[in-house]
């Protein structure tokens, strides 16, 4: 469900870049044995991975896993191309397989054990119609690809996590798409098959703009923002693709949210994965939803949005959540709704992300990404990547860059 989220991630490069560190920034760490955090920044020239202390990682041409563990590029070779899957802390090479044609990286599973590739000219399925779709599917402990070729205007969204399935989006009609559902392509039979509620009940469709997604932490789950126009304002709903229990179902949120400007709206899942955030900045109104009983169970009036920019959210282990637009960050008790802290920064806000031991708060800006320490809320570093025209966004909720969006048919 996210023709204008995850998939303009895979068309972007990953930006060759050297970073320099200011103002005594320290790396943080995650658990113990684990390597310190990384940030995901998109920039105007792709995905660039960065350490908190200054270090940098470059992949060109890669995308990042779906729980963001790994990243995957596909390279160019004399005889066809050559798939990389790279741990974005160390730049470590975690496996490579050779693959005849040229292709493209579109989708890659939890820690890259399966990769989906298409071909680079295809594009994205309302850009470009067809009436046939050929996949390259790749299973890390199995040597040779697997070609799958399917009647239809398909793109691959998401492996399930047993890797057993891969969820599609059909573009109906084919060669001159209008809408989309999600399907699941069985990769035992090779049989495309319909997505049912939890409830058992085929999906049925219904017009919805995809605004942002998030996915878990342990990639089990897509939660796609939608919003739909209707008489007198807007019906804004949270559509939650199961990977592991295979099933899909929609959160509907509160009448109060607008949800018109996707620059307006937020998303972010908790560490744990337990609950679920939505910002609106039209409104003012923050939903609180719980990914077990699948409902909203809370809304607050967070009134701190500043005029202009992107609205951007972030979760901590610490029950925390920071949400941003602008240039204010302000801090939300998750146990009472309550906004506390806020911070006024020198700039227009690019993104969130908290590290993983949630000590620090990474700001971004243009062109630098400013350090809190969010026990005492001071000010502690400057991140400043070099080789970067421009930091676009910081953090791994997935939002389009692009001016266009597009209507779809929403299988709810």
């Amino acid at each position: 469900m996210r023709r204008m989220v995850l998939g303009t991630v895979a068309a972007f490069a990953v930006a060759m870049l050297a970073a320099g560190s200011g103002s005594g920034a320290e790396p943080t760490s995650g658990a113990e044995g684990e390597p310190a955090d990384v940030l995901f920044l998109r920039t105007s020239d792709g995905v660039a991975l960065v350490q908190p202390d200054g270090s940098a990682v470059s992949v060109p041409g890669a995308i990042p896993a779906i729980d963001w563990s790994a990243v995957v590029r596909a390279v160019p070779t004399d005889d066809g191309t050559r798939v990389e899957a790279v741990d974005p802390a160390s730049g470590d090479l975690r496996w490579t397989k050779d693959v005849p044609g040229t292709l493209e990286v579109k989708i890659a599973s939890a820690g890259a054990e399966m990769v989906a590739l298409g071909d680079p000219r295809e594009g994205a399925g309302y850009a470009f119609g067809r009436t046939s779709t050929r996949l390259v599917l790749l299973d890390k402990g199995i040597s040779e690809p697997r070609t799958i070729e399917l009647d239809g205007n398909y793109a691959p969204e998401a492996f399930s996590t047993d890797g057993t399935s891969l969820f599609v989006v059909e573009y109906l009609p084919p060669q001159r798409p209008t809408s989309y559902r999600v399907r699941r392509l069985d990769l035992a039979t090779e049989r495309v098959e319909g997505v049912y509620t939890v409830d058992q009940e085929l999906q049925d469709s219904m017009q919805g703009t995809a605004r942002i997604q998030a996915a878990s932490p342990d990639g089990s789950r897509l939660y796609t923002l939608y919003s739909q126009e209707i008489a007198g304002g807007a019906h804004t709903f949270v559509h939650v693709l199961s990977l592991d229990e295979l099933w899909a179902h929609c959160i509907d949120l509160p009448a109060s949210f607008q949800a018109f400007d996707e620059r307006g709206v937020a998303i972010s899942v908790t560490p744990d994965g337990a609950r679920l955030y939505v910002a609106d900045a039209a409104s003012g109104v923050v939903a609180e939803a719980d990914t077990e009983t699948l409902a909203v169970t809370r809304t607050a009036d967070i009134p701190f949005w500043s005029r202009g920019g992107i609205a951007h959210a972030a979760s901590g282990p610490d029950g925390r959540l920071y949400l941003a637009k602008g240039d204010g960050v302000v801090e939300v008790d998750t146990g009472t709704l309550v906004p506390g802290r806020s911070w006024e920064l020198d700039g227009r806000i690019t993104g969130l992300q908290v590290s993983g031991d949630g000590g620090r708060l990474f700001v971004g800006l243009k062109d630098e990404i400013i350090v809190l320490d969010t026990a005492s809320g001071a000010h502690v570093g400057v991140l400043e990547p070099v080789g970067i025209e421009a930091i676009r966004q910081l953090g791994t909720s997935a939002r389009s860059l692009e001016e266009e969006r597009t209507t779809t048919e929403c299988a709810c």
